[in-house]
Formats: structure tokens, C-alpha cells, sequence
């Protein structure tokens, strides 16, 4: 069982929820079905949704293993609020208006730190079965 990964997915699953909604409402709203047209706005909620698709299930992957590694779970839940943390920041800078590069910068700190641990932790793990 992989009960952290479990939560961490279920919780980051409702900030996929509503970059989607986001995308879908602004495709709905500007009349764009394919792509962004002109829409700066719409642009800038598909390159929200699409960055976190490309993070979150490599980060919910070695989250997995660090549990099936046997990393202590505090350990496990410290990270993953630090990367859950780093995602919601760094897509609140991209659901404003005008998007807040401060704010997107240290969202993407927050997720590259903790994905770095996450595999640091397992390459240790590893090393320590050899």
C-alpha cells in the first residue's frame, strides 16, 4: 500500500480539476475549441495545465517509491507538501491576469527542491540494499 502517494494524488487531482476548468471555461468564453488563437489568456491557462501534467506524475511516481522504499512517511508527507505547495503556487501565478513571475519562480523552486530530495531519498535507498 502507498497511502501518502494516495493522498498527495487525491489532493493534487483537485488542482488538475481547476486548471481544466479553467482551460475549458476560457475555450468556452473566447470560442476557441483547438489551440489558443489570439487569446493571450487562454495561452496562459493551457501553459498552466500543461506544466503541471509534465511534473506531477514523475514527482507522484517517485513519491510511490520512496513509500515501497520505505522511507518514513513523515519524511514522505514533509516533501510532498513542499511539491504540493510549489504546484499550487506556481498556478495561482498563472490564474491571474497578469501572471506573476515572483510568485511562478518560487512555485517552481518548491517543486524542483523537493522533486530533487524525492530522488536523492531514493537513490540513497538504493544504495543502502546494495
Amino acid at each position: 500500500m502507498i497511502p501518502v502517494t494516495a493522498l498527495f494524488s487525491s489532493i493534487l487531482f483537485f488542482l488538475y480539476f481547476r486548471l481544466a476548468k479553467n482551460v475549458i471555461a476560457i475555450r468556452h468564453k473566447s470560442k476557441i475549441s483547438l489551440g489558443f488563437g489570439k487569446s493571450k489568456e487562454l495561452e496562459q491557462a493551457i501553459s498552466a495545465h500543461s506544466n503541471f501534467n509534465q511534473y506531477v506524475p514523475l514527482a507522484l511516481l517517485m513519491m510511490a517509491c520512496m513509500e515501497l522504499n520505505k522511507i518514513h512517511f513523515s519524511l514522505i508527507i514533509l516533501i510532498g507538501t513542499c511539491f504540493t505547495f510549489g504546484r499550487m503556487v506556481h498556478a495561482k501565478s498563472f490564474l491571474k491576469k497578469t501572471m506573476d513571475i515572483k510568485q511562478r519562480v518560487m512555485g517552481m523552486k518548491f517543486t524542483f527542491y523537493s522533486m530533487i530530495a524525492m530522488a536523492v531519498l531514493n537513490i540513497i535507498s538504493f544504495l543502502i540494499r546494495i
